[in-house]
């Protein structure tokens, strides 16, 4: 078969196989044992990316309020529909505030308005839960994602409870259960967090960028993986939240053999190429001086 007789849209017919089982190999070896239980029930957790990507909110108060912080905080674009009568004060501060990230509509929803092709993402957050179902049942037609607040059974996906430290984002989810606790259990599991967490992985994540601009080999990436993990294990957060840019290039120096110096070599020895760096400078500017 040609590539021209594919149908791009339809796909092709799974092969017919009487037993499909019986084709999967036996791995004699294998302790099944070691694998994680399955617990049915859950949510597939993910770090959803909708950065500039359009999301229609239909509703203007507080749990849309609530909405708009999500949204604005992963950098999406938001059509946001509601009369200004509706409008929580949260609400309004956002919608003015964020000008170049939010499409406000002064009305009432329309059912056209799902038509609008750029439309990546739908939320309702209203107190009519006819139209709510309605909007709903539209979005689904046309293969939207849809949350309607409050009504998890017309939930493709959940908002959990977000503990937020720079790049850090942590979700506690009880699956449209019990978000009192979630919140709950959310603030024990920030309490516990080391001081510095956040400004931990923001060091982290430069030097990684170092690492792979210094050793950018394809081939090198399960080694660049494990050198990475050795860092992370051997510094505590307090340690690698203070790490400076001196101090990753002296940390990087031992990539090549595999070796991860300790805090305490790295600090010194940065401290002592910085002074070097500063004697020899200043030497640089007497020369200077004396040549003019």
């Amino acid at each position: 078969m040609s590539t021209e007789d594919i149908d791009p849209v339809k796909p092709l017919p799974p092969p017919v196989v009487e037993d499909p089982i019986s084709l999967i190999p036996e791995f004699i070896d294998s302790d099944s044992s070691s694998y994680p239980p399955i617990t049915p029930g859950g949510s597939l957790i993910i770090a959803w990316q909708i950065r500039n990507k359009r999301v229609l909110l239909v509703g203007g108060g507080n749990v849309a309020a609530t909405r708009l912080v999500h949204l604005l905080n992963a950098d999406a674009l938001i059509t946001l529909i509601s009369p200004p009568s509706g409008l929580h004060p949260e609400t309004a501060h956002r919608i003015k505030t964020h000008q170049h990230s939010i499409t406000y509509i002064p009305r009432t929803f329309h059912l056209s308005d799902l038509n609008d092709p750029t439309i990546n993402l739908v939320l309702t957050a209203i107190d009519d839960p006819v139209a709510s179902t309605e909007i709903y049942t539209a979005a689904k037609k046309l293969k939207l994602p849809v949350n309607v607040a409050d009504v998890p059974p017309e939930c493709d996906f959940y908002f959990g409870s977000v503990h937020r430290d720079g790049p850090l984002q942590i979700m506690v989810s009880t699956n449209g259960n019990g978000p009192k606790l979630a919140a709950m259990v959310r603030r024990q599991v920030a309490g516990s967090l080391a001081n510095g967490t956040g400004e931990a992985i923001v060091k982290v994540g430069e030097l990684r960028r170092k690492l792979r601009n210094a050793a950018p080999a394809k081939e090198d990436g399960g080694k660049r993986m494990e050198w990475m993990s050795r860092v992370c294990e051997e510094w505590s957060f307090e340690e690698l939240a203070g790490m400076t840019g001196a101090q990753m290039d002296v940390l990087l120096r031992g990539f090549k053999e595999g070796k991860v110096e300790g805090y305490d070599e790295v600090v010194e020895l940065a401290r002592v190429l910085e002074a070097a760096t500063i004697d020899d400078a200043a030497v640089d500017a007497a020369d200077n001086q004396e040549n003019r």
